[in-house]
């Protein structure tokens, strides 16, 4: 079962996205922000990050670069979520899914990213 960890400040997405992704069999925790996502990578590693990019405390482009300077980490795929505009420069090499998406869409993207993470893993 793969880990997935969603970071977003808004409890309705946190709530629906868990709901959808544990029905489909994936193990899911959550982050109200880019600190506390951190936190929970450090201690439980996820297979792949679903990150909002506008969060108070810390927010999803600040926690995203952390990820890939830190050589243990920059591996786990990430899919960033926004409603507003981003660069290729701040998706820093990330699947990009805009707010709002089809559920099939966020389904596929998250199935795409994790085969092509085990690809990547297999010698």
């Amino acid at each position: 079962m793969s880990k997935l960890l969603i970071v977003d400040d808004e409890v309705a997405i946190l709530e629906a996205l868990t709901d959808i992704l544990s029905v489909e069999g994936y193990d899911v925790a959550t982050a109200a922000n880019g600190a506390e996502g951190l936190a929970h990578v450090g201690k439980n590693r996820p297979d792949l990050i679903l990150l909002d990019l506008m969060m108070p405390v810390m927010d999803g482009q600040e926690m995203l670069r952390r990820l890939k300077d830190d050589a243990s980490l920059r591996a786990i795929p990430v899919v960033v979520m926004s409603a507003g505009r981003v660069t290729k420069a701040e998706l820093q090499g990330s699947r990009f899914l805009a707010k709002p998406f089809e559920l099939d869409d966020l389904l596929n993207t998250v199935t795409a990213e994790l085969q092509k993470a085990s690809a990547a893993q297999e010698p």
